[in-house]
């Protein structure tokens, strides 16, 4: 009888952290699920790139507040001024990413995600390229949708082949 006890005492014990177990879980769960979400959303941005041109992908994928911080350029404050930035020339360029992670916030509120850049451009009838890497921070807005907050890049050697 006192070994039964025993066990039937413990199982209120053995309970909570079972649950505590399966809650962890389906928080990592849904942090997972939160950064494949935002790491989709970094390629959705980087295709639109690609068919509309990097001020249009940008004007849609930045909060209003967005900063810009580019390689050797001041900061630049809001999405308009960005957006009027990179607009002028922009069917002179292409410029397009590869995304390789995200992270997000236990909050699920925030989260970063990085990538390499390819920049391309016609300089006097041969087509140049710059590399860099970049690392964007998101917001998740009120809908749901993120959104980058700040787009920050510098330039990279070539890749090697």
């Amino acid at each position: 009888m006192t070994n039964l006890c025993k066990t039937l005492g413990s199982f209120p014990g053995i309970l909570v952290i079972f649950t505590i177990m399966i809650s962890s879980c389906n928080i990592n769960d849904d942090l997972d699920t939160e950064r494949r979400r935002l790491l989709n959303t970094d390629r959705q941005f980087a295709q639109m790139s690609l068919d509309k041109g990097a001020a249009e992908a940008f004007n849609h994928f930045l909060t209003e507040d967005a900063m810009g911080m580019s390689h050797n350029q001041h900061p630049v404050i809001g999405r308009e001024q960005i957006y009027q930035d990179m607009k002028v020339g922009q069917e002179d360029y292409e410029l397009s990413w590869e995304p390789q992670r995200a992270e997000v916030a236990g909050s699920e509120d925030m989260g970063w995600t990085w990538g390499k850049y390819v920049l391309s451009f016609n300089a006097d009838g041969v087509v140049q390229k710059r590399y860099g890497k970049y690392l964007n921070i998101w917001t998740r807005e009120e809908d749901g949708q993120w959104k980058v907050a700040v787009d920050m890049g510098n330039s990279s050697p070539e890749p090697t082949k």
